[in-house]
């Protein structure tokens, strides 16, 4: 007496034994993957009974090549298709043919073509990096990229940016620099170092599926930059008698912190040695910095001046709110004297004194003299 089974089909991503009443099974493969059908007769005792498994599509025999390629473990018979196209959608039959007296039925099954059925994108993510910083950016979507044989790459504001496993500039007007890499559970990453604002963007984690259609996730990368601390501040007061006022900027504790650059400012205005030739002289003694005023002025000299040290990410200032005030001397010392006779030099000479409470601590004297040639005409 001859025993019938029917065959039990399934794909190679789950295993599916029918049950006995059916006789086909439906399947569907995105363009341009790789697609497997599976046979598997579970009532075999002996794998080896199934002598060869003739796999027909349209009537015709399918023969191993560049298209198909089978395989088999145990009583499991596989017919992998390679590249799907449209042309490939149909019916397959998988035949089995035994050496004993067992009666396999065939297995069928209606294969159908079309685009892949992308998931819905996920929201876009915010992520929120500080300037100087690193951060990382993830895409999980191992399953599928595997599955469908996907590409995956980058996209920074919408251009393209190539997989680097070295640190690699995002683009060319920033220090931004990332690097690439998948770990050991599939997801791929985009690493993120010496972050500036000008590293700020859209980061997209793109896969490109073989029918040309593309799933994304989007990251919107803001950059907040880094402020330096507030001015350290002095006010300086000076009256125009004391003829010389000298500003110091001392920088040796910033010497490990990266001064790229330093500078002195006036009102918002650099400072050099020309803008106010033999009144204004910047001097340096390794990192102390000073700016020495020359012939006080209360409208020329007054001011907010600052020392600027550029470190690598902000600028650290000391500034010093100067205050200029008038000569006291025409208050403080009586009329000058009569000119004197001319000397043999042809000098002439007057003086003053100084009439009032502290002359000699404010001023360090308590006379004046002032000398004139004779010819000067004074």
């Amino acid at each position: 007496m001859r025993t019938f089974f029917l065959a039990s089909l399934a794909v190679v991503a789950a295993l599916l034994v029918l049950p006995s009443d059916a006789q086909s099974q439906s399947r569907f493969f995105p363009l341009g993957t790789d697609a497997t059908l599976e046979c598997t007769w579970d009532d075999v005792e002996n794998p080896d009974d199934i002598k060869l498994v003739k796999w027909t599509y349209k009537g015709k025999r399918l023969r191993e090549g560049k298209r198909y390629e089978y395989s088999r473990e145990g009583n499991s018979h596989r017919l992998l298709i390679k590249n799907v196209q449209k042309k490939d959608k149909g019916t397959y039959f998988c035949s089995p043919k035994v050496t004993t007296d067992q009666e396999l039925a065939d297995g069928q099954f209606v294969v159908s073509v079309g685009k892949a059925k992308l998931p819905n994108a996920p929201d876009p993510r915010e992520i929120n990096l500080s300037e100087g910083g690193t951060g990382s950016l993830n895409c999980n979507y191992a399953e599928a990229k595997e599955r469908y044989g996907l590409k995956q790459y980058w996209t920074y504001n919408g251009e393209k940016i190539r997989d680097s496993e070295s640190a690699t500039p995002v683009h060319e007007g920033s220090e931004t620099q990332y690097r690439t890499y998948s770990d050991d559970q599939g997801r791929d990453w985009l690493a993120l170092s010496n972050v500036d604002v000008d590293g700020a963007g859209t980061y997209m984690c793109n896969y490109k599926y073989p029918d040309k259609q593309i799933f994304s996730m989007q990251f919107d990368v803001n950059v907040a930059e880094l402020r330096g601390p507030a001015d350290v501040v002095r006010n300086v007061t000076v009256n125009e008698d004391r003829y010389t006022q000298s500003l110091s900027c001392d920088l040796s504790g910033l010497a490990d912190a990266g001064i790229s650059s330093y500078r002195w400012e006036k009102d918002g205005e650099v400072v050099s040695n020309e803008t106010d030739p033999g009144r204004i002289t910047l001097l340096e003694d390794g990192m102390q910095k000073t700016l020495e005023i020359d012939d006080l002025n209360s409208e020329d000299h007054s001011g907010v001046y600052r020392c600027i040290a550029e470190l690598p990410y902000y600028p650290v200032a000391l500034r010093f709110n100067v205050v200029v005030e008038p000569s006291q001397k025409e208050r403080d010392f009586a009329p000058w004297s009569q000119w004197s006779s001319c000397d043999r030099q042809g000098k002439k000479y007057r003086f003053r004194t100084c009439v009032a409470d502290g002359c000699s601590d404010y001023y360090g004297f308590v006379y004046e003299v002032e000398t004139a040639m004779c010819n000067e005409g004074m």
